[in-house]
């Protein structure tokens, strides 16, 4: 249970059993380093049974934490906020064991860490959260969304409207010197998790190796089920891709932004892609699928195409890999959408939302 005086103005609450957290902590270090009059952290949370850190508010960034932690905020007489990040984040991936652990609820076999919107939004898949799911939705005072289509598919699931709020992902300040790509590099930024379409990806690119000698380079961690980094490496090697393909592990994806030609995302869901906000802020041209928020993230400055098409992907990649004049646009329309919003802006936004809340 939280101390009787706080030690902290903001508790940002992450799931530390699925790798959550380090995203968590930067996101706090983010928020604190543009909110100076704030004191924020990060936390991980592990079960029901927690020993939260004191504070004036919690801050859960996913509806399973929020409902983990409700009853300990409930009785320090403490705020909490939700921020929903992806598609009906309700889902947890297969082995999770804390209060929204897969069960008979949960037939749909939705990819691991994500859920669907409902039928025909957005192209990602269908299912329904578990009832425990509408928990975390019951006890935040305020539900904020990154975007309109995660907003639109949590209210499908039952998330109340009344409370719902969408503060859209701020991208960083754009960068001093925009990409000056020469070689026909293919970025891929994000964890290599199944829903992140990686083999889907790879074979886009082994397309488009047939034209021209392209190169793809992932960076991000290993986030997968048993096995699944080495699957990704064993189709690296195949006949098309042997030899073109690089591992960057997780590495800070701004070294790598200015080598890149082009990023492409092939991901089965997402909810308003960091990694398009951040490879635009660098004026790298984009390549997404149809799915939660990539098309609210790109508007007019990228390219959407269907998803699950590894033959649009290709095609897509290829126009912009041989097309500079159309890369170069988009790259400029890129870095003008992304210094519309910031994280500056963003993190604004929730400072309005801390403090109505701590009045």
């Amino acid at each position: 249970m939280p101390r009787s005086q706080p030690d902290l103005d903001v508790c940002i609450l992450g799931h530390a059993a699925l790798g959550e957290i380090g995203g968590v902590t930067r996101w706090a270090e983010r928020l604190g380093r543009a909110l100076p009059g704030l004191r924020v952290a990060a936390t991980p949370v592990r079960d029901r049974a927690h020993d939260l850190p004191s504070a004036r508010l919690y801050h859960a960034l996913t509806p399973d934490v929020a409902a983990a932690v409700a009853p300990a905020a409930r009785a320090a007489g403490r705020p909490l906020v939700l921020t929903c990040h992806a598609v009906n984040a309700a889902w947890r991936p297969e082995g999770w064991r804390g209060p929204l652990a897969p069960d008979a609820s949960n037939p749909h076999g939705t990819p691991p860490g994500h859920g669907g919107t409902p039928p025909g939004q957005g192209g990602d898949p269908p299912g329904r959260p578990p009832r425990k799911g509408l928990a975390g939705y019951a006890a935040p005072e305020v539900i904020v969304a990154v975007g309109e289509a995660v907003a639109r598919s949590h209210v499908a699931a039952g998330a109340p409207a009344d409370r719902m709020l969408v503060i859209p992902n701020g991208a960083p300040a754009p960068a001093a010197v925009p990409s000056r790509a020469t070689e026909p590099v293919v970025g891929f930024v994000g964890r290599l998790a199944p829903v992140k379409g990686i083999e889907r990806l790879l074979e886009a690119v082994r397309m488009v190796r047939a034209e021209l000698p392209a190169r793809l380079v992932l960076v991000g961690p290993d986030d997968g089920p048993a096995g699944y980094g080495g699957r990704l490496r064993r189709l690296a090697e195949a006949p098309g891709l042997r030899g073109a393909v690089t591992f960057a592990g997780a590495d800070r994806p701004e070294r790598w932004y200015p080598r890149m030609a082009c990023m492409a995302l092939a991901s089965e869901s997402e909810g308003m892609p960091l990694a398009l906000l951040e490879a635009m802020s660098h004026g790298v041209p984009c390549v997404a699928p149809d799915v939660g928020g990539c098309a609210e993230a790109l508007g007019e400055a990228g390219v959407i195409v269907p998803p699950r098409d590894a033959d649009a992907l290709a095609g897509a990649i290829l126009r912009l890999l041989e097309d500079r004049a159309e890369a170069g646009r988009l790259a400029r329309l890129g870095r003008e959408r992304a210094g519309r919003w910031t994280e500056a802006d963003c993190a604004a936004a929730y400072a309005e939302v801390y403090r109505r809340l701590l009045v």
